[in-house]
């Protein structure tokens, strides 16, 4: 009873680990993982990035973006790409235009950390709309937000 028990849990395991393992259909979409040498983020143009950066500021407190949302982000540029420097973990800096929900325009600067997704696993991203950061959450012009 006790073996039975093993196996099925190790073949559990096994299940779970093969289809973590197996890529996905679109390359954006994958799980991230550091140990096989493979890229390690997505790009800052992938549209899963695009839609955890507005997530992100939907996210928000309602009043703190005074109900904004982002409905698009243009302009994309990858500022930086930090590894092994002060922490091993991947880091994506990026910036664009972001198109809000009441038509203006503002700089969008945000952040794709390596394993920092639900238990680690995967990418998150931190997004901070500079001149809207107005209790500078993400410090002093969205600092935390940029390379070091």
């Amino acid at each position: 009873m006790h073996t039975a028990r093993s196996v099925r849990m190790i073949l559990s395991a096994m299940a779970v680990c093969a289809t973590v393992s197996v890529p996905a259909a679109a390359e954006e979409n994958r799980a991230y993982f550091s140990f096989s040498g493979e890229k390690r983020l997505p790009e800052c143009t992938a549209a899963a990035v695009q839609s955890a950066v507005a997530g992100s500021v939907a996210r928000a407190y309602a009043g703190y973006y005074a109900g904004r949302t982002i409905v698009g982000i243009d302009q994309i540029q990858e500022v930086d790409f930090d590894v092994n420097r002060v922490s091993p973990l991947a880091r994506r800096y990026c910036r664009g235009k972001a198109s809000l929900s009441d038509g203006s325009l503002q700089s969008v600067h945000y952040l794709v950390e390596e394993h920092a997704g639900f238990v680690g696993v995967s990418w998150n991203v931190e997004a901070c709309l500079a001149p809207l950061d107005k209790w500078h959450v993400y410090g002093a012009h969205c600092s935390t937000t940029r390379p070091r």
